[in-house]
């Protein structure tokens, strides 16, 4: 019988007891808990169990969950006993009855005995039963990490388990203090209890008593006097061949018979991970042993944990740092610590008194490592430290490594640094690459500024991060780097650089350079407000540089970067005419037509941004006739598509839609230019298409304005979300879907709106989506706090000069000042939006604007506050504003906005009793709409059509 929990097991006879009494346990459950016993303390996965235990049988996951809750249910206390690794599997934990180790039949005491059996320490039980299990096959496994990572207490639990549970005797040899081969021999033969004579060796007397005792050898501690040990292993092996070796060491030995186990950083939880899945982490449950310990109150709500897994993610998982880290909570809190991190060298000291010196500190530990390295393996250790994530070959040799340097050394050295597990090396594909943990960084950090040489090296990597931006290499956004074929930096690489640059220590004219470089990058992976705010700065620091300190194509990216990017994020747009023509005027000087066309595009999109539609239709015919005689089919395409989105605000319906139909069918088939993609930050064919739905929606067809922006939608590429997406959902997807009478798809939209644009803190789309929000609202008869709602979200638009958008919220505002009576400002800004309108061309809204501008009026003499003729008076403007907005809209090729005035108008007929007039009125329309259409539009004219039915009975 083996004892699991309270629960003794034999599988032999397939039976089960608690507490001395038989219990029944389903075969398939009492199958699982087997699987998990034979894997000893390893993981398994939900797939291997199930083809263990279901073999051949498709089966439901949850099949699987079930029983492992009878399992859990029948050990009650011990249910922790089964875990579960997240992402992983299962994983049963220290089962007490042991595994016979092979070939040791009897054992004879020998030397010191192991420390006394204690906990297994957190997260390791997977690697002691592996040590258990090749004991008896492997003459030596050579235990291999980062100093801190948990090796001599890994080797003293197996010393403990293999004494206590299995009855091998175990010899436990402490290597810190020996310096050299005899101070090793004598550490040795003093643990093994060897007593010399006068004309015996060491090496006799100590091969002699292992081979007597048959004891465990663990050699705890043997990096500093690796060779050494290496030697006396191989050679003690040779001579005995059952002679067995645990060694533990920052390197392998690199002999004959050796198996290595890396011990690798405890379990992190990801970020943004649910506070269970935080909890089952070997890391958070190290961290918060230790400090319950002496801070028992120290994390007890959800906020707390998620504090706890941002220090273990970013101390890396090392056993040591997270100690020192937790230890620190009685004095700091966890909020100081946390905030202390970037410190971290100064912070995690005060170990355990008990600890090797070494490990009384997280630099202690780094030092006894560092002091072992040759002095070209040190200048490239801590010069790598200015890499934020993974580097290349290429990228040591260009920064690391000085000039006359052989790349023999480099190679030496950079396996020199990964042998003594400073250096992490990690493959893709057949491509090296290499890491620093962040403590590991820290230190080779200090190590730099103390040498004097941070100035130097951060020069070297500002130029080389430079150069390989403009070299066109892949990036990530962050760690999560997928396998490739090239070598990939994360940009937090570039940001590293660039921060260096433009600080007290820097170099601002290379910082420019930079710069240049990166922008475009950061807007092409939607990083839009960082964009802007590194190119502002940037062009602020060009502006104080002499003449010619910096290039004009670097200074053509800066300008070109932050005017595409400030006229979504919040920011005068203002600005960017002025940017854009810096542009053109550069790109002119230096013969630059490629970003002379660009600098069209963005006059073109920052005039319509701003409201003036005429200067857009001049820009968009003078991009047209600038490509017109070049070969680029797409930017040709790309100006009929201008032109048709300048007519669409112009009031052209028609022959908008009919030259967008053209476009997207011509850009559709051709690629977008890596050059101009840069600087467009809205694909052509995502606002093309999503313009023709505005246009559908206009002309009556909401079913096909849906279908459209779905395109539009799926368009959108994951890797290039924004600004695309938040101007889909705003301009386009959002506002079509209420329309459309979508009013589910309408509120995901939304929902998916203001959380974009509060992530990427897109300023104009997260005004203009609490817009849409208060108009989702009205429309769902929700009209509590409209004014004060939209109040501040006009006046912070207009002051930005985000003029295209604000139309219609000019509209909705006016409504909602005329129903609470607040009649003469209403028409006040009415009439400001209406001039704005007329005298910049934007004939797209003026239908609706005069629309309410006419419901306006008639509200006022429905009030009946004013002298009989006034009243009439304010009844015929009403009518003709009404009318005039109908004819517009009917011959702008816009009959939902003719539609929205002829309701009003007749609605206005009926009160006065004009039945007839107002059935007239509708006749026609009715005719030409989709009656069963969910659109409000429409079931409000059905409505109101019924009605006069019924009027006319």
């Amino acid at each position: 019988m083996i004892e699991i929990g309270t629960l003794s097991v034999d599988f032999d006879q397939r039976e089960i007891r608690q507490n001395g009494q038989p219990v029944r346990l389903g075969a398939r459950a009492f199958a699982i808990l087997e699987e998990l016993y034979r894997a000893r303390g390893a993981v398994l996965s939900k797939d291997e169990i199930m083809d263990a235990v279901w073999p051949g049988v498709i089966v439901e996951e949850n099949r699987l969950q079930v029983h492992m809750a009878a399992l859990r249910k029948l050990l009650g206390a011990d249910r922790d006993l089964i875990k579960t690794v997240p992402g992983r599997g299962y994983v049963l934990v220290r089962p007490t009855e042991g595994i016979p180790a092979r070939g040791t039949d009897s054992l004879a005491v020998a030397g010191k005995a192991a420390p006394a059996r204690g906990e297994f320490p957190i997260g390791r039980e997977g690697e002691v039963a592996r040590i258990i299990e090749q004991v008896g096959s492997t003459a030596v496994i050579t235990v291999v990490g980062a100093g801190g990572i948990g090796k001599t207490c890994l080797a003293r639990c197996v010393a403990s388990e293999m004494e206590s549970r299995y009855g091998r005797h175990v010899c436990f040899v402490e290597l810190w203090k020996a310096s050299s081969r005899d101070t090793v021999l004598a550490t040795l033969a003093e643990a093994l209890g060897v007593i010399m004579g006068p004309d015996d060796t060491y090496d006799a007397a100590i091969a002699t008593a292992i081979a007597a005792s048959n004891c465990l050898v663990i050699l705890d501690n043997a990096e500093h006097v690796i060779d050494v040990v290496a030697s006396l292993v191989d050679a003690l092996v040779a001579r005995n061949p059952m002679a067995r070796f645990v060694v533990t060491s920052r390197e392998p030995l690199h002999i004959w018979g050796e198996t290595v186990l890396r011990l690798e950083p405890l379990a992190v939880p990801a970020s943004g991970e649910m506070t269970d899945a935080i909890l089952s982490c070997s890391a958070v449950v190290l961290f918060l042993r230790r400090a319950f310990t002496l801070a028992p109150e120290c994390a007890h709500d959800e906020a707390s944990i998620a504090l706890v897994a941002e220090i273990c993610r970013r101390l890396g998982g090392l056993p040591l740092a997270i100690e020192l880290a937790a230890a620190r909570v009685a004095t700091l809190g966890l909020e100081g610590v946390a905030s202390r991190l970037d410190d971290r060298l100064n912070l995690l000291t005060g170990g355990l008194r008990s600890g090797l010196p070494r490990h009384q500190t997280l630099r202690a530990t780094f030092d006894w490592s560092y002091m072992m390295l040759d002095s070209a393996s040190q200048a490239l250790f801590r010069r790598t430290g200015c890499f934020f994530s993974t580097f290349s070959f290429e990228a040591v040799c260009a920064v690391a490594a000085e000039p006359d340097m052989s790349v023999a050394v480099i190679i030496s050295s950079l396996s020199e640094l990964a042998t003594k597990s400073l250096l992490n090396v990690e493959f893709r594909g057949a491509i090296a690459f290499y890491r620093l943990t962040e403590s590991t960084r820290a230190y080779a950090l200090e190590k730099l500024r103390d040498e004097g040489e941070s100035q130097i090296i951060a020069a070297r990597h500002v130029r080389y991060m430079r150069s390989y931006i403009e070299g066109s290499g892949p990036f990530v956004a962050g760690d999560d780097e997928e396998p490739g074929a090239s070598p990939r930096f994360s940009l937090d690489d570039a940001r590293s650089a660039y921060d260096w640059a433009f600080s007290a220590e820097g170099d601002p004219a290379l910082g420019v350079a930079l710069a240049g470089a990166l922008v475009g990058r950061l807007l092409g992976a939607s990083h839009v407000r960082e964009c802007c705010e590194r190119a502002r700065r940037a062009l602020t620091v060009l502006d104080g540089l002499p003449p010619g300190a910096v290039d004009a194509e670097c200074e053509m990216k800066l300008c070109a970067a932050y005017a595409a990017s400030l006229i979504h994020t919040g920011e005068d747009v203002a600005r960017a005419p002025l940017l854009w023509e810096r542009v053109l005027r550069l790109a002119r000087s230096t013969g630059n037509d490629e970003f002379a066309i660009d600098a069209l595009w963005g006059l073109w999109n920052t005039m319509l941004t701003t409201g003036d539609i005429h200067t857009s239709m001049r820009y968009a015919l003078r991009y047209q006739h600038a490509v017109s005689g070049g070969d680029s089919r797409w930017r040709q395409s790309l100006a009929e598509q201008m032109i048709a989105i300048s007519l669409h605000y112009l009031g052209e319906q028609e022959q908008a839609g009919q030259r967008l139909e053209q476009a997207i069918e011509a850009i559709a088939g051709l690629s977008l230019p890596i050059s101009a993609g840069t600087w467009l930050t809205i694909d052509p064919l995502i606002w093309a298409t999503g313009t023709a739905a505005r246009i559908a929606l206009l002309q009556c067809k909401p079913e096909r304005a849906m279908r459209l922006v779905e395109r539009s939608l799926d368009r959108i590429r994951g890797d290039m979300l924004e600004p695309s997406l938040n101007h889909v959902l705003a301009l386009i997807a959002v506002p079509v879907a209420l329309e459309s009478g979508e009013q589910q798809a309408a509120s995901n939209y939304l929902a998916l709106l203001r959380s974009q644009a509060a992530s990427h803190r897109l300023d104009n789309w997260r005004d203009y989506a609490e817009y849409l929000a208060v108009k989702a609202d009205v429309m769902a008869g929700r009209e509590d706090n409209v004014l004060e709602r939209l109040e501040p979200v006009l006046q912070r638009l207009v002051s930005r000069g985000f003029q295209r958008v604000v139309m219609p919220i000019y509209v909705l505002y006016a409504e909602a000042l005329g129903r609470v009576g607040r009649i003469e400002e209403a028409r006040v800004r009415l009439d400001e939006a209406l001039a704005f309108a007329k005298a910049n061309g934007n004939r797209f809204n003026v239908p609706e604007l005069s629309r309410v501008r006419g419901w306006l009026e008639l509200q006022c003499a429905a009030l009946g506050e004013a002298p009989a003729a006034e009243i009439a008076q304010r009844q015929q403007k009403g009518e003709r504003l009404l009318r005039a907005a109908i004819e517009q809209a009917n011959s702008d090729g816009a009959p939902l906005w003719a539609m929205r005035a002829e309701y009003q108008l007749a609605e206005h007929l009926l009160d006065r009793g004009e039945v007839a007039a107002a059935r007239d009125l509708l006749n026609e329309r009715i005719k030409q709409i989709d009656v069963a259409s969910k659109a409000p539009d429409f079931q409000r004219l059905v409505s109101l059509a019924e009605r006069l039915q019924g009027y006319a009975a």
